[in-house]
């Protein structure tokens, strides 16, 4: 059914590296390039996302809403992290496929964009199990119809079934998604040295 949040599969990969690099056209191609390197590595990435679960990682799984095409136009990036377990640092690098026999794939850059982010969810979370969402994007030709508070929605919703908060880093344009959902920003500019690439936000486990 079209604009329901299911769960992606491997057959939705080629929608979803699609989905990826328009949100991070321009500037974001210094760091995921738009070249066949850069979607060997975002294909490595997504299947990563759809594998099997790992007791040493963190769980991914990637929600999508689908149009009247059953065509993947929306998409979330999900962590279910278990109390101990990092996503801080270099984590990413067990998320995220390695790069670095992709040519044009840049290790270096990937690290630039992720580890200033992980190291101010660190700063947030700590070691406490929580949901992490990772990236929320959604096709242009698809905005305004309320699939990434959707999305948003579903993790939230995963959540509360696990009675743990949910963390994320918003951009300009998802702070109001975010605090509909009841996400609250977190001040921790004194603590980090200066302001983190994003706003770190975090709703709390569900009240009982």
């Amino acid at each position: 059914m079209a604009g329901k949040v299911t769960l992606a599969n491997v057959d939705d990969i080629p929608e979803l590296v699609e989905i990826f690099w328009e949100a991070f056209a321009g500037p974001g191609e210094i760091v995921f390039p738009q070249t066949d390197g850069g979607r060997k590595w975002l294909q490595r990435s997504f299947e990563n996302f759809l594998g099997q679960k790992s007791y040493y990682k963190p769980e991914s799984k990637v929600a999508i809403v689908r149009n009247l095409n059953s065509r993947a136009v929306a998409l979330a990036i999900i962590h279910v992290v278990r109390p101990g377990q990092s996503i801080t640092g270099n984590s990413w690098r067990t998320r995220w496929a390695k790069g670095d026999d992709i040519p044009g794939v840049s290790e270096e850059k990937l690290a630039e964009f992720f580890e200033p982010l992980g190291r101010a969810h660190n700063l947030v979370v700590g070691k406490e199990g929580h949901v992490f969402i990772e990236l929320v994007m959604t096709k242009s030709t698809s905005r305004g119809r309320g699939y990434a508070s959707a999305l948003v929605g579903w993790a939230t919703n995963l959540a509360d079934e696990l009675d743990i908060p949910t963390y994320l880093d918003a951009g300009i344009r998802g702070l109001g998604i975010c605090d509909r959902c009841g996400f609250k920003a977190q001040d921790i500019e004194m603590k980090y040295g200066g302001p983190p690439p994003c706003t770190p936000m975090l709703r709390s486990r569900k009240q009982q």
